[in-house]
């Protein structure tokens, strides 16, 4: 069932209960004013006729005659009753039939009473008089006020379901105008595909719930254009970049096992062969762990890491390599709390982002020397990386963590593209910032992370912010 239906039955629906109460309510008041009225009119019947009867002796003639005259214009289809209190069998013989036995005994008790039986009302009344003590029980039919209440009620049932009906078209032609954009929204992702993904729903100025789902749909669609392009970029660039060394290493294989050679000359041959293996190792390599990014948060336990503990491994590497003596570490201001330098992550994804981050300084700045700087507050800890070699153009600098790109300036120097894109992807999964600024000479990577609230790490903690590492 469409939505503006249900919409439409819900509102009839909800619409049509407040009608019922209403009309009921009105057919109540209805009853009870008709009941009322035809009482008094009964009990004018009930005086008239003890006037009549009983006091004949204390009225003057034309006064007298007057009260005969109404009495016989009042209620002339009404049945009426007289009897003396002093015979009370034949008051229940006679009243048995027409009322209660309980009035009989309120009457007869010395009370005035209304009672109903059936259709029939009536109203018994005790009347002392100086001839003695008499009940004059009066009943009738209201057939008048019972038609005015069949027609009421006749009126309020048309009307009812008139009324319903009436709602439900009317709630119908609202609801379609009112869903119409959600219509609009429909028609218009029917024709959003892979290959069109630039289409755009179209903006209203609104605040309501539909101009915001229009909008954070508009941006789910550029977040998957982003993806796509993405994606075809990464397999693009990817299968260009592997058919180089492969197409080196079967190159040189076949030009080495076209002839017989001298053992030198295999020898060179091979040398190539591994260095295009080497090549395309580091760059298969760097491809998994660039794929691996997303995956492993899901697989692996976070761990604390306290950050300048971290970066003395990360120099213990370095120590290690040719670029030892051309990095200088420097911790500037930790806090005095050493718990406040811990943040939670994956310890080998996080030295891989850096470690490359280093490595790329060191290779663009010659034999010029790298600074590497720590420092860290309760709130957040920042990492610097200075160096001054060929820096980055600054309209490429927005690029330069997408997969393969290379800055203009770079190609001379061995690389595939991935370090900074697999770096900053890292960094961002384990909630940290990261800002490259170059002045076109020397660059500076500046990495802030946020450290942990507390310092008493609990296991919901740290599965929470592995969810939060997964989501974001």
């Amino acid at each position: 069932m469409q939505i503006r239906r249900k919409i439409s039955i819900i509102f009839t629906v909800l619409t049509s209960l407040v009608l019922l109460c209403a009309f009921t309510f009105i057919y109540y008041l209805t009853y009870k004013s008709t009941l009322s009225d035809f009482n008094v009119r009964l009990q004018e019947k009930a005086d008239l006729i003890a006037q009549k009867y009983y006091e004949e002796d204390e009225l003057s003639k034309q006064l007298y005659e007057k009260i005969i005259e109404k009495n016989s214009k009042s209620l002339p289809e009404a049945q009426g009753f007289t009897f003396n209190v002093n015979n009370q069998q034949l008051i229940y013989d006679s009243l048995k039939e027409i009322m209660p036995q309980k009035d009989i005994k309120l009457l007869l008790s010395g009370q005035n009473i209304k009672f109903s039986v059936g259709d029939k009302q009536g109203v018994g009344l005790y009347y002392p008089d100086n001839q003695g003590t008499f009940i004059i029980v009066v009943t009738a039919i209201d057939a008048i006020g019972l038609q005015k209440l069949q027609n009421l009620l006749k009126d309020l049932v048309d009307i009812f379901f008139g009324c319903i009906l009436l709602i439900y078209f009317i709630g119908l032609f609202y609801s379609r105008r009112v869903l119409s954009p959600i219509g609009y929204i429909l028609n218009n992702v029917k024709k959003i595909r892979a290959t069109n993904l630039k289409l755009r729903l179209k903006e209203n100025n609104g605040k309501d719930e539909l101009g915001e789902l229009t909008r954070m749909f508009n941006q789910m669609l550029e977040r998957l254009e982003n993806s796509f392009n993405m994606q075809k970029n990464f397999i693009h660039n990817a299968s260009h970049e592997l058919k180089n060394p492969l197409t080196a290493i079967l190159g040189e294989t076949e030009i080495a096992l076209s002839r017989k050679r001298t053992q030198e000359e295999y020898i060179e041959a091979l040398n190539k062969i591994a260095t295009e293996a080497e090549r395309l190792d580091l760059l298969t390599r760097n491809l998994l762990s660039l794929a691996q990014a997303d995956f492993e948060l899901s697989e692996v336990n976070c761990e604390k890491i306290r950050i300048d503990e971290f970066l003395w491994e990360i120099k213990d590497y370095f120590d290690k390599t040719d670029y030892k003596d051309r990095l200088l570490f420097h911790i500037v201001k930790l806090p005095e709390n050493p718990k406040s330098t811990i943040i939670l992550g994956i310890s080998n994804l996080l030295k891989t982002a850096i470690t490359n981050l280093i490595d790329n300084a060191c290779k663009f700045s010659g034999h010029q020397i790298v600074d590497i700087t720590l420092t860290a507050d309760n709130d957040t800890i920042c990492l610097t990386i200075a160096d001054k070699g060929i820096g980055v153009p600054e309209n490429e600098i927005s690029n330069l963590f997408q997969p393969f790109f290379r800055a203009s300036n770079a190609f001379s120097y061995k690389g595939s593209g991935i370090g900074l894109s697999l770096a900053e992807k890292v960094i961002k999964l384990h909630r940290g910032v990261i800002d490259f600024h170059s002045s076109g000479k020397g660059t500076v990577v500046e990495i802030r992370f946020n450290t942990l609230p507390n310092t008493s790490v609990s296991q919901s903690n740290i599965a929470k912010l592995k969810t939060n590492l997964y989501l974001n």
